[in-house]
């Protein structure tokens, strides 16, 4: 399934129409014509539909699949969140309309007026593990219980860029294995996570991922009242509780840029992963000024998105 009528489907929030820009998708889990399989850790992502009567079912369904998935040769961690809302602040929409979708899909869905929306990130040390875990044709076997909404899902192969969390950023492929096998964001956190969408040319990848990176560092590493600012509290050396009347934030609790490993139709798309202790601490992040300078290095390169939805984790299994 294309992202753009994925996303697109997710529009109608809170008895309004949220306009999501058009996205097309990375779904592809085999290399084309003159690519490569990736090397180092990969991430098998899912974005999926169903109706609020199989949520049970299927819930039950993807604890037993991170239970076998855990029993392969090369498991990391798997990661079942669910879609709740959708960021206002990475559309640069005026500060008072800030946390104003963050609900929003959720909220749909338990009037019974959208379906529920979820997303899965399944991490092996290697392409090779991966693809010998069955994990897609596994996924394919329970999606096909729910009917024509749900068969119709996205799925993609992704490799981590960087990531990051309040301790260090983690670039090499043993690094990236470490972090991504220690995943932060248990139910238990209660944790948000954003996920933003966006796509470039695949002829700028490496600049774009030079760049993402270098933001991604700006992103893990600020926090408000950070030092010089007149309310600064040393006693708060990681920023302090964000709410709507104020712009204070605290550190994200960890960042990674998820890059597609197979191009589609001459572009690569992303995945801006990162998890936080509130909405607020991430929407006020994107009104910080430092934020905003070092975003905007990236702006002339994507030609899709972004689109950032929020989630709630419902299952993790680490290995």
């Amino acid at each position: 399934m294309q992202r753009r009528d994925f996303l697109k489907s997710a529009a109608l929030a809170a008895g309004a129409v949220a306009a999501m820009p058009g996205f097309a998708t990375a779904g592809r889990i085999e290399p084309g014509k003159g690519e490569k399989t990736p090397e180092g850790p990969v991430t098998l992502y899912f974005e999926c539909r169903l109706m609020g009567q199989h949520k049970d079912n299927f819930l039950d369904e993807m604890d037993k699949l991170a239970k076998e998935m855990k029993k392969k040769r090369g498991f990391l961690s798997m990661s079942l969140k669910n879609m709740v809302g959708d960021s206002t602040m990475v559309k640069n929409y005026p500060s008072n309309l800030k946390g104003v979708l963050k609900t929003a899909y959720l909220d749909a869905a338990k009037q019974n007026t959208m379906p529920l929306f979820y997303s899965l990130f399944l991490r092996f040390e290697n392409y090779r593990d991966l693809k010998k875990s069955k994990a897609s044709e596994a996924f394919a076997g329970v999606m096909k219980k729910y009917g024509p909404i749900s068969k119709n899902y996205h799925e993609g192969v992704y490799v981590t860029v960087a990531a990051g969390d309040r301790k260090r950023i983690y670039t090499s492929r043993k690094e990236v294995a470490e972090f991504l096998r220690s995943q932060k964001d248990a139910p238990r956190e209660d944790l948000l996570t954003v996920n933003n969408h966006v796509g470039i040319f695949t002829k700028d990848k490496k600049t774009f991922n030079k760049e993402s990176t270098a933001l991604l560092k700006i992103a893990q590493d600020t926090f408000r009242p950070a030092k010089g600012d007149y309310d600064y509290n040393p006693r708060f050396p990681e920023g302090q509780p964000g709410s709507y009347q104020n712009r204070h934030y605290r550190k994200a609790v960890t960042t990674e840029i998820l890059q597609s490993a197979f191009s589609e139709g001459g572009k690569t798309h992303y995945l801006f992963h990162g998890t936080w202790q509130t909405v607020w601490d991430h929407e006020n992040s994107h009104l910080d000024i430092r934020f905003r300078e070092a975003v905007m290095t990236l702006f002339p390169y994507i030609v899709e998105g972004p689109v950032e939805p929020f989630y709630k984790t419902v299952i993790l299994e680490n290995a």
